[in-house]
């Protein structure tokens, strides 16, 4: 097949089991990514930043917050298109926003197939009917409360490492995206005679979390999706196309319920379930979900929830400017006149029956992350428990970073594994300077 994506050679991108790669060459060792990360995974260390992978929860706040460019989302190449027989473009409905409101999602899917691929497939329809399932589920279930969603991966890795006292709240029904792969193989096997192993099934992701959610996803044996190239890397390509291409004639059907997933709000403006919230951007995440641990928000039935500050059309992978991005799905959809709520692509009879033979269900029950202890057994952890606690009383308490961890306590719990040294605080530095000036200055005599 013909492709016209970047041709990056395997060796360019290491793989590793995160989908974030560091490049030492470029980082300049100024503690924004460290201060950003929400699981305190990041130290800077000889003046370079470093992950430790078992806090890493690729949300890609460091690729957000990184001025210098040492971080980058280790995508699919155009060789791992080569691998497959047959080969899908499975957009993001971010996609459809990032080329100003006059291009209608028709032209970006034909731009899609001007590049290469032999087929793409929208995901609007998936989302509607995705809705429409939380609905049918959220109706039956009986807690606990509330169900948060699960079609940001970052949300689900963070409850997984610092909240797991909340797995039981994440919605137990697979994302959209796995669901159209699935369906989508399913179908290509039957009507093409294709093995499915000769199908390569490629998202155009615009964050680095559902590029990992794919490498190693989340109560799935394996993704339906063979890869993800970012909304970054096909841009230029794309728009080339479509100003190449032109209007569409007979353009597909469009969900525009589905269409508003592209940001946050969309997922629970395509439901009939008006006991729910919104929100987006990590620190905000943080404070619900600290709520939701104390017992608060008991009486919300649903969240939708983003690391991204606003939903995916914010993610650290695409070109367009957020804002002008939410402008452009809500023109879109007003432009295709129909009001989001109304109607819906599956019957909710045949959405409840499919809910009652599990097509939506995970296939496997969410865990919880381990977080690695401070001993290696109970007693030792409480001492060096107290140990954080005494070196705490010695640093100045204003996480300024300037250590190389993003906060005292963090400095503080590295100090006492043996990774850090007190001193490497300045302020304990300078005070400690002092008091050596101070006792080696002569006494002043009368």
């Amino acid at each position: 097949m013909r492709c016209d994506l970047p041709d990056v050679a395997d060796g360019e991108r290491p793989r590793s089991e995160h989908s974030i790669v560091f490049d030492p060459q470029r980082c300049v060792g100024c503690v924004d990514c460290c201060k950003a990360c929400p699981t305190a995974a990041i130290r800077v260390r000889a003046g370079c930043a470093v992950a430790d992978p078992d806090l890493c929860i690729d949300c890609g706040e460091c690729i957000r917050w990184c001025r210098h460019g040492a971080m980058h989302a280790a995508t699919a190449t155009s060789a791992d298109l080569k691998r497959f027989k047959y080969t899908v473009a499975l957009p993001t409905l971010t996609l459809y926003s990032q080329f100003g409101r006059d291009v209608e999602p028709g032209q970006v899917l034909q731009a899609l197939r001007s590049l290469g691929f032999d087929d793409v497939y929208d995901l609007s329809a998936m989302c509607d009917m995705h809705a429409s399932a939380t609905d049918a589920y959220l109706s039956e279930c009986r807690g606990p409360w509330p169900k948060v969603s699960v079609t940001c991966p970052a949300i689900i890795h963070l409850i997984q490492l610092r909240y797991p006292d909340m797995i039981d709240n994440l919605l137990p029904i697979e994302t959209a995206r796995e669901l159209a792969a699935k369906l989508l193989r399913r179908r290509l096997v039957a009507e093409k005679g294709l093995a499915p192993g000769d199908i390569g099934i490629f998202f155009i992701t615009p964050c680095s979390a559902m590029l990992q959610s794919i490498h190693h996803p989340e109560a799935l044996e394996a993704s339906y999706l063979d890869g993800a190239f970012s909304i970054a890397e096909v841009y230029g390509p794309l728009l080339k196309a479509i100003k190449a291409n032109g209007p569409v004639e007979n353009p597909p059907p469009i969900s525009e319920r589905g269409l508003l997933w592209a940001m946050a709000g969309g997922e629970i403006a395509g439901m009939r379930n008006a006991n729910t919230i919104t929100v987006a951007g990590v620190r905000d995440v943080l404070r619900v979900f600290d709520h939701i641990e104390e017992g608060k928000l008991q009486a919300v039935d649903f969240i939708e929830a983003y690391i991204c500050p606003d939903g995916c059309i914010s993610g650290q992978l695409t070109v367009e400017n957020r804002y002008a991005a939410r402008r452009t799905v809500q023109h879109i959809v007003r432009r295709h006149g129909r009001q989001a709520g109304e109607g819906a692509v599956v019957p909710e009879e045949k959405v409840r029956a499919m809910l009652r033979e599990h097509f939506f269900d995970l296939e496997e029950h969410l865990k919880a992350r381990p977080v690695r202890p401070l001993g290696r057994n109970l007693r030792e952890s409480v001492a060096r428990k107290r140990e954080v606690e005494r070196v705490m009383a010695d640093l100045p308490a204003k996480d300024c970073a300037a250590c190389g961890a993003p906060s005292c306590a963090a400095h503080a719990e590295d100090v006492v594994r043996g990774l850090a040294a007190l001193e490497d605080c300045v302020f304990v530095r300078l005070e400690r300077l002092q008091e050596a000036m101070a006792s080696t200055k002569e006494p002043v005599h009368d």
